[in-house]
């Protein structure tokens, strides 16, 4: 067995060498299909006539993946939107088409998943059940993606207190004219960047006293920190926007639940949303999760020290493991990270069962080596109990798994040490 440094900078390499692998195999292994990928948000709102629901819709579209062409001093981008809101009879209920334009002086930025243009559409529509399609294409490549979503908007004004949804505040737009714009998060992230963030929403009632009282929740539903104000709302609509200190968070997934009321009257409505820094990994959900999951690249002693002292703390520690690993460190972005934490998420969704998806047999090699060149099942022979047999023929490994139990709880037949000494 090797001793763990030489053993952690062979299996780097290995899964350096597969993060740009194609797909060629039986395992539908997600790749970043869409181009251009892009963010969407829907955001329903009531308003004081009661006879319709304002619509809002969030395109968030990255910088990186729109083909800049220079022109002068400046990079410019061109890309195409279209939007179509079908109703349950598929009839047209509203829809948009029209082409955006980005300028940049920066050559560094035409390549920067940080920088992105935002869109924000609004249609007016009664309550009811819609299928909204999303389409990009960008204008200098032709290359186009689409997204869809089913929206149920019904019974929205059934309650006395009508709240529309919680929204997350990325960031705050200040026009020439002295209006000020809340640019809610399309994502459902937090950054780390301010000791505070703000989330806003708006309240449609009869006015009255009442309170508006705010919980935040860890994902294992222990209250974390709430807080409680007293109001006076005006008849119609009020639009409220609280501010929430980060103190207390860690860089992991939590719950928001909003509480309003009015007289006798109550009403909810919860969000769920993510603390995070810039540069996290998407896959990554929890902090003190994605170090434990690292038991496969990095040594014990190492985790051991990781695991120690505050969220900061962790974070520099975490970073700092990842940035002597970055294949491209002139980028911002961290492709040995994130290809890492998108096969543990595979990972948990696909041989999840006793035991978290990255911890099975199956998990600890999809994680290590990805996904299989060929798979052969073998679910109902008649003298065996189910095996499969995973085929790596570029680097001419196979590994064979048994399900012992008969419960779906494939294991490893050679043993984790001499799949790890080997590398």
């Amino acid at each position: 067995m090797l001793r763990w440094t030489n053993r952690i900078f062979l299996i780097i390499i290995i899964i350096t060498n597969t993060i740009f692998a194609s797909d060629k195999n039986n395992v539908k292994y997600e790749a970043d299909t869409g181009i251009p990928f892009f963010y969407y948000d829907v955001i329903n709102y009531p308003i004081e006539t009661r006879d319709s629901v304002r619509l809002d819709i969030l395109i968030k579209v990255p910088f990186d993946v729109i083909q800049f062409v220079k022109e002068g001093s400046s990079f410019v981008g061109k890309y195409e939107i279209s939007l179509l809101l079908l109703n349950e009879d598929e009839i047209q209920a509203a829809s948009k088409i029209w082409t955006q334009e980005i300028r940049t002086e920066s050559f560094e930025e035409t390549n920067s998943q940080e920088h992105f243009d935002i869109n924000k559409v609004s249609f007016n529509i009664i309550p009811g059940k819609y299928l909204l399609t999303i389409g990009i294409m960008d204008l200098d490549t032709r290359k186009s993606s689409y997204r869809k979503k089913k929206i149920n908007i019904d019974d929205f004004y059934k309650n006395p207190i009508t709240l529309s949804r919680i929204n997350i505040i990325e960031n705050v737009i200040k026009s020439p004219d002295g209006i000020i714009e809340h640019i809610p998060s399309v994502v459902s992230s937090v950054s780390d960047v301010k000791p505070e963030f703000s989330i806003d929403f708006d309240v449609l009632s009869d006015g009255g006293k009442g309170s508006i009282k705010y919980s935040i929740f860890n994902m294992d539903n222990k209250l974390i920190l709430s807080d409680f104000f007293k109001r006076t709302f005006k008849k119609g609509i009020s639009h409220e926007t609280l501010s929430i200190s980060k103190k207390k968070l860690g860089f992991r997934k939590y719950r928001l639940k909003v509480t309003v009321q009015i007289n006798e009257n109550v009403t909810t409505k919860e969000r769920v949303f993510q603390l995070r820094w810039l540069g996290m990994s998407g896959f990554i959900d929890n902090l003190d999760d994605a170090i434990r999951q690292m038991r496969y690249i990095a040594s014990p002693r190492v985790l051991k020290s990781m695991r120690k002292g505050s969220q900061k703390e962790k974070k520099e520690k975490f970073m700092k493991f990842w940035e002597k690993k970055d294949p491209t460190p002139n980028t911002k972005e961290n492709e040995l990270m994130n290809e890492y934490y998108k096969r543990v998420n595979y990972s948990n969704q696909h041989f999840s069962g006793f035991q978290p998806g990255w911890r099975t047999d199956m998990g600890m090699i999809f994680i290590l080596f990805g996904p299989p060149s060929d798979i052969e099942r073998h679910p109902f022979d008649i003298h065996t109990k189910p095996y499969e047999i995973w085929y790596y023929y570029e680097i001419n490994r196979t590994f064979v798994f048994l399900d012992e139990s008969g419960f779906g709880e494939y294991r490893l037949i050679s043993p984790t040490y001499d799949i790890l000494g080997r590398y």
